[in-house]
């Protein structure tokens, strides 16, 4: 019987300080724990301005199983996973930061369950090494999309997961651009299993997440799985209708039985301006909406590649 394939996918941004450790890490556990399987490792480099394709070049000289694709310009980091799982030809696929803060020797429990049936493997983090106010942020993320969105999205869990060839060549053929690769996953189905580790501090330099990115990403997530802010939108205009007509009856009905003196330019000042917020913030949601059916009807490539390594051939787009 021959071996099966195991690709693993490690998708980089300024990367030259742990990459060399991460392929030796994940060189050494499939010598040492997973000698039946087939390593090939899918680099994918988000046009980095250190030396990180360098890097990528070195590492796969004498190492055919190490591929590498370079792409023109920052894509963001959704579209450098697709990229990765896109280009992969293993039997399953396994998404590894270069950081290594998802351990590696969780793999071996990820492949263990595969062989068990299941078609996607996730880890769910028990444990993050970040600071308290983020941790916070994480948990009220998680919370308001598994109030709004459909289908629900485990808590704390990541793009570190195992995903089956069959799963992933699903995956491929979705035409959605603005990509929240969790919520497809979960959304596609098959039989999904989750495995529960302890998240590790970075192995060197910094994380190039800011808070910002965190915000896009979870922007992104709830506009690609929950209708719910665009109804809000009308249940608020229903309410302000209502509470509008409430209070002009008030009035009229005081100023006929002259029991209120109907004044108050200030208290019109901050209607309006409270109004004028709820306007913009709704009009803010719409766009949102309007912004990712923008993208997905110009139908761009989601990554351009400009230069591979031990690829013989490969789309120059994707």
């Amino acid at each position: 019987m021959s071996k099966k394939t195991i690709s693993i996918c490690i998708p980089t941004l300024n990367e030259e300080e742990t990459l060399y450790k991460a392929v030796n890490v994940v060189e050494d556990l499939f010598k040492t724990e997973l000698p039946d399987y087939l390593l090939e490792i899918v680099i994918t480099d988000n046009a980095s301005t250190d030396r990180t394709w360098e890097v990528i070049k070195e590492l796969s000289q004498n190492r055919p199983h190490i591929k590498g694709f370079r792409f023109s310009r920052n894509f963001g980091y959704q579209n450098s996973v697709f990229a990765g799982l896109s280009f992969a030809e293993g039997d399953a696929v396994i998404e590894l930061d270069a950081d290594l803060e998802d351990p590696p020797n969780i793999i071996p429990e990820f492949i263990k369950k595969w062989e068990q049936g299941f078609d996607v493997v996730y880890g769910v983090r028990k444990k993050r090494h970040k600071p308290v106010y983020f941790r916070i942020l994480f948990n009220l993320f998680y919370r308001l999309l598994n109030l709004f969105s459909y289908p629900k999205i485990p808590e704390n869990a990541g793009d570190f997961r195992l995903l089956d060839r069959k799963v992933v060549d699903i995956l491929k053929s979705l035409p959605e651009r603005n990509l929240y690769l969790r919520g497809l996953v979960h959304y596609l189905g098959f039989n999904q299993v989750a495995v529960h580790y302890d998240r590790q501090p970075r192995i060197s330099g910094k994380s190039k997440f800011r808070l910002v990115h965190y915000i896009i990403l979870a922007i992104d997530a709830i506009t690609a799985f929950s209708k719910t802010p665009l109804r809000m939108i009308g249940i608020i205009g229903v309410i302000i209708f209502s509470f509008s007509l409430i209070l002009s009856g008030f009035y009229v009905a005081g100023a006929l039985l002259k029991s209120i003196q109907v004044q108050g330019f200030t208290t019109i000042v901050v209607l309006i301006l409270l109004l004028h917020g709820i306007t913009f913030i709704c009009i803010g949601i719409i766009g949102e909406y309007l912004s990712r059916i923008f993208d997905d009807a110009k139908f761009r490539p989601r990554v351009i590649i400009s230069e591979t390594t031990n690829v013989e051939s490969s789309p120059k787009i994707l």
